[in-house]
């Protein structure tokens, strides 16, 4: 019998083992460190191209302050002329940012995710093939299958918007550990960490980051790899890893954008709000209630848990962290805790750890909210 010991999880997957969403089997999962931000994006279809919707940035450019409301006409004028299985976006997995993030997105403009489409799960590998078929209209998951989707590749949709633009600053990827592998193997746990810190750090550099995009194509990685001989090696991968990330479109428009922030490793760019001391790979458990903010907002969990902060410190092992990266060198916040600023998200409405259940209520859409009934 095999015994899983550690993994790269997305964020939601750590939270939601600690807390049973969705009447999963609770377990002692344990995030080490954050291995990447930001890295990934939502992509829809050509039909929604064509009936008008676009790139978020370009809603910005046109609407300003008014973005999210015109974003929110077309997209509710594109699903309404949908049968029901025409309103279907796919993430790869439940509890997951990505799932958060689409219901975050569409409840910000107005469209209730838990009424008026559905959300499904789907196998990266799998999501050009099923938005071909017809099978969905949208997906969110990380890169490079959004890169794949556009004209010029699979020529089958464009992306909307990355993930840094629903929340700049996000975990994508966190290290998962099994607490009984903490407990049996203190050494090997610190090796591991130890290891993969260092990794990030090597990711990080720019002169290092076209090797890295290069290797993510093989098989055992992405598959990625081009099938034209005369293609650049790293087509699919280097935009989200280099940062010459381009939005496509079928309109002929070059819509590539250079950003220091498209996937972060360890140095956090000057763009983004950061503490002191703070570096990507570490780990704010303020984030770990955040997540349980969305499973509550969703209906995964009944309610929001009543001993979170202890749960988010049992799961989000920052004091591990803490110790090991000292050994390493490397500074930390002093704190598990942060606001995340109202500028960091799509809607503008900031996160305060300290009333996680105030925040959770101040949205309208959301599972179990109150209806107004109204007697004549």
């Amino acid at each position: 019998m095999q015994e899983f010991y550690a993994s790269p999880v997305v964020s939601g997957a750590v939270t939601n083992a600690r807390i049973g969403a969705e009447g999963a089997r609770h377990a002692s999962l344990c995030a080490a460190m954050t291995i990447h931000r930001h890295g990934n994006a939502m992509t829809m279809n050509k039909a929604m191209w064509d009936f008008g919707l676009r790139p978020w940035y370009e809603y910005q450019e046109k609407y300003g302050d008014g973005a999210l409301e015109a974003f929110g006409r077309d997209f509710r004028g594109y699903f309404d002329k949908q049968p029901p299985e025409g309103k279907v976006w796919a993430v790869v997995l439940s509890s997951s940012i990505y799932e958060y993030f689409i219901r975050y997105l569409s409840a910000a403009a107005g469209v209730d995710p838990l009424k008026e489409f559905r959300v499904i799960i789907v196998p990266p590998p799998q999501m050009v093939t099923n938005v071909r078929i017809g099978a969905m209209q949208a997906y969110m998951v990380a890169e490079p299958w959004n890169t794949r989707a556009i004209t010029g590749n699979e020529n089958i949709g464009f992306t909307f918007a990355q993930g840094k633009e629903v929340w700049l600053g996000h975990p994508d990827r966190l290290l998962g550990v099994m607490e009984s592998f903490i407990d049996k193997y203190p050494k090997t746990y610190r090796s591991l960490v130890k290891a993969m810190i260092e990794a990030c750090q090597y990711c990080s550099k720019a002169e290092n980051r076209q090797e890295v995009a290069e290797l993510l194509t093989e098989r055992s990685f992405t598959g990625a790899r081009p099938k034209k001989k005369d293609a650049p090696i790293a087509k699919f991968t280097s935009p989200g890893i280099l940062g010459n990330y381009n939005y496509g479109g079928f309109d002929g428009k070059d819509r590539t954008i250079q950003a220091a922030d498209t996937t972060i490793f360890f140095d956090i760019p000057d763009n983004l709000p950061k503490q002191p001391e703070e570096h990507s790979t570490f780990l704010w458990q303020s984030r770990s209630l955040w997540l349980m903010t969305q499973a509550a907002r969703w209906g995964q969990i009944k309610e929001f848990p009543k001993n979170a902060d202890k749960l988010a410190q049992q799961g989000w092992r920052t004091d591990l962290y803490r110790e090991i990266a000292s050994e390493m060198g490397i500074k930390c916040p002093k704190d598990d805790y942060k606001v995340e600023p109202p500028e960091v998200f799509i809607d503008k409405k900031g996160f305060d750890p300290s009333d996680p259940v105030g925040y959770l209520n101040s949205f309208a859409i959301r599972a179990n909210a109150p209806t107004n009934f109204f007697l004549s």
